[in-house]
């Protein structure tokens, strides 16, 4: 079957006119015409009903589009890919790692990029969500690992299945009422996750004085250092035996980012939770 007639079969289902579909891509009427005839004796059924003012999905036409629709996504997909393979074979592809997430996760990304972008030659970098949007959106790398509940506008990401990261609150000691609270900057991952662990303290954290954090690794050792409060993955937390407050914690997922769509999401190998802990860095002291 002709992935150009599926692309073409699509095009008048869109634009409910045989005449229309056909001036946009550039084929007579009666061509189409006879594509599409083609294509309903090889089904053995009628795709689109004719009127007067156009043409409609049939039922049967309405099944069978979702499916028409995917073959063209992964038509233009491949296509996609054999020209990124092409244009990248003698050009590097920088990735940002995350350096909240353990040595053996960013080790797993790294080989899934490689396994499915063998013609490019991969440079690897690490930073945490901030800078790499930064890198991103500076064109200073073409594939960064965020961590977040919801992706930038006007990026292409793919989330790693299975790959989730556990947001605690944390403190030096086991004080409910710190004097000291860390709060992260509106760019931080976590920073949508501290507002609602606020508000469920119920006005608890209103007495302490507020330091803002731009990065993970800041954040621990403020804590430290002044004795205070914030919200951290239970990772870092743990590698660095800070208390975690029990009773509250929520999870953010894990994406891959990037301009142009090196990867889509079936491309991509899952993730497998560890039961062993897994530290993001070691213990800093402060």
């Amino acid at each position: 079957m002709d992935i150009k007639v599926l692309r073409n079969i699509a095009n008048v289902a869109r634009t409910g006119s045989i005449t229309d579909a056909a001036e946009q891509v550039h084929v007579t009427v009666q061509a189409l015409a006879a594509q599409l005839k083609k294509l309903e004796d090889h089904c053995g059924f009628k795709l689109f009903d004719r009127t007067n003012k156009g043409v409609s999905l049939t039922q049967e036409g309405v099944g069978i589009l979702p499916h028409v629709l995917e073959i063209v996504r992964c038509s233009e997909r491949m296509q996609l890919k054999i020209k990124q393979l092409r244009e990248r074979q003698s050009q590097p592809l920088r990735v940002a790692l995350n350096s909240t997430l353990s040595m053996e996760i960013n080790q797993q990304i790294m080989a899934g990029v490689a396994s499915n972008l063998s013609g490019c030659s991969p440079i690897f970098s690490c930073s945490e969500s901030p800078d790499n949007l930064t890198k991103l959106a500076k064109g200073e790398a073409d594939m960064v690992v965020i961590l977040g509940d919801s992706m930038p506008e006007g990026f292409y990401s793919v989330s790693l299945k299975g790959l989730r990261i556990e947001v605690v609150a944390c403190s030096v000691s086991g004080d409910t009422a710190p004097s000291v609270v860390i709060k992260p900057l509106p760019e931080c991952p976590y920073a949508s996750i501290f507002s609602r662990f606020a508000n469920h303290q119920g006005g608890g954290l209103e007495a302490a004085t507020v330091f803002h954090s731009g990065s993970e690794i800041v954040s621990v050792s403020m804590i430290k250092s002044f004795g205070g409060m914030g919200v951290l993955s239970r990772a870092v937390a743990e590698a660095n035996d800070l208390h975690v407050w029990e009773g509250y914690s929520e999870y953010l997922d894990v994406y891959l980012v990037m301009k142009e769509p090196w990867i889509v999401e079936e491309e991509f190998p899952q993730f497998y939770p560890k039961t062993a802990p897994m530290h993001a860095f070691e213990s800093i002291n402060a």
